[in-house]
């Protein structure tokens, strides 16, 4: 479904991916994680065409992305940004459509796709006129994650969807998210620094530093059979934190 092959990118002579091969499966949920910096951001914006690499080639559905082909391919893939990226000047519901207006779909069929829609995501059709700075953290990544499968996209790409959101409306969202990747079987890729939130959503993990893929497999096999020392000091480091409250409330 996604083909990576050979990817540099540099910035300022920087470079910040290095000749990085990855396949992502179609209807697997893979997760991109890794401390900041590692270049798991700017891996997924090379994938939705937003950024272009230097060298190496990047292939969504056995397509070849190019300049020329960018806006059709696009059209198949949905993008959720960390903060959810809603234009503040437009209501939920004029963000949803924003694409599907765009192409000129059917309004009875653009209607019923928004119910749809509301349905998955358990948005109250109350809150479509309201504005973003109307709507709570959680709501906002609704209206978002919507706007992206508005088109019904074979594709979905998610920059650290829940990175803003306080820890309770985070693990519901979690919980939905995976309900609805479970679902609706698309492909996903979804960036994240929690191994946590990996390891809710996750069929196939990536695990980067430097802007080096290291390991690239399931939860289990990263823990059992590590292909670099990072990998169990980056699982450690997150389980830590949890460790030290365990022992603090025993």
């Amino acid at each position: 479904m996604i083909r990576l092959e050979q990817i540099t990118k540099s910035f300022n002579g920087n470079e910040v991916i290095h000749d990085l091969s990855l396949d992502v499966p179609a209807g697997k949920t893979v997760v991109l994680i890794g401390p900041s910096g590692c270049g798991k951001s700017t891996l997924l914006r090379l994938m939705v065409g937003l950024l272009w690499p230097d060298s190496g080639n990047i292939a969504l559905f056995q397509k070849n992305l190019s300049r020329k082909n960018l806006e059709a391919l696009r059209q198949q893939v949905g993008f959720v940004l960390q903060d959810g990226g809603l234009f503040p000047h437009m209501t939920a519901i004029q963000n949803m459509r924003l694409m599907a207006d765009y192409l000129k779909y059917d309004t009875d069929k653009t209607n019923h796709r928004i119910a749809e829609l509301c349905e998955l995501t358990h948005i109250s059709t109350d809150l479509l006129n309201r504005y973003p700075s109307e709507l709570s953290g959680g709501q906002v990544q609704r209206i978002a994650l919507m706007r992206a499968l508005m088109l019904d996209p074979q594709i979905l790409f998610l920059d650290e969807p829940l990175g803003a959101l306080d820890p309770l409306n985070r693990v519901s969202l979690q919980e939905e998210m995976k309900s609805i990747f479970s679902q609706l079987r698309k492909t996903v890729v979804l960036v994240t620094h929690d191994m946590g939130e990996a390891a809710a959503l996750a069929d196939l993990i990536v695990i980067m530093k430097d802007g080096y893929l290291l390991q690239y497999d399931t939860l289990s096999n990263l823990s059992a059979h590590p292909a670099d020392p990072f990998v169990t000091e980056f699982i450690n480091a997150q389980r830590k934190p949890w460790q030290q409250l365990e022992d603090q409330i025993n």
